[in-house]
């Protein structure tokens, strides 16, 4: 079994982490405290899986409040 391991920059806008294959989709709403380990995302968009690591507030909105 092979396991593919990239590292991408996630990006959020407007309160959501965007797909970090094809940036389009929205995979998860972020709140000021969204932390996660090896959480798997689903973009109906392109339709792939990624595996995700948050350790701190990726959106200066949802911080704001």
């Amino acid at each position: 079994m092979q396991v593919e391991m990239k590292s991408a920059k996630l990006t959020a806008r407007d309160g959501w982490l965007l797909c970090p294959a094809c940036s389009r989709g929205k995979v998860l709403k972020l709140n000021p405290g969204t932390r996660a380990v090896n959480l798997t995302v689903f973009c109906k968009v392109c339709g792939t899986e990624s595996i995700v690591n948050i350790d701190k507030c990726l959106c200066q909105s949802a911080c704001a409040t």
